[in-house]
């Protein structure tokens, strides 16, 4: 299997999270929103920082020393959130 390039897992990151965020809009979980933002931020820097190393030199640094972040989950098909949505009684 073809290693994936930085780019095409920060975009797998992206299609993923976006999907979970619009769920929890349509749910009304604006707190689950918050805690979803903030996932992907940490892993998005985790990622970047996995292809470029640690670029601060701080040996205390709390993003260069985690362990690399697991692989992104696979993006649900783009339309699969609205039917969701639908199951669940929103627009």
């Amino acid at each position: 299997m073809p290693a994936y390039s930085e780019v095409e897992r920060l975009r797998e990151l992206h299609e993923s999270y976006v999907w979970k965020v619009n769920a929890a809009v349509g749910e009304g979980r604006e707190d689950l929103v918050w805690r979803l933002v903030d996932d992907y931020t940490e892993l998005a820097l985790r990622l970047m920082a996995e292809e470029h190393g640690p670029v601060c030199g701080l040996a205390d640094c709390g993003i260069c020393t985690r362990p690399p972040a697991p692989p992104a989950p696979p993006a649900p098909p783009p339309s699969g959130w609205r039917r969701l949505l639908r199951l669940l009684g929103g627009r």
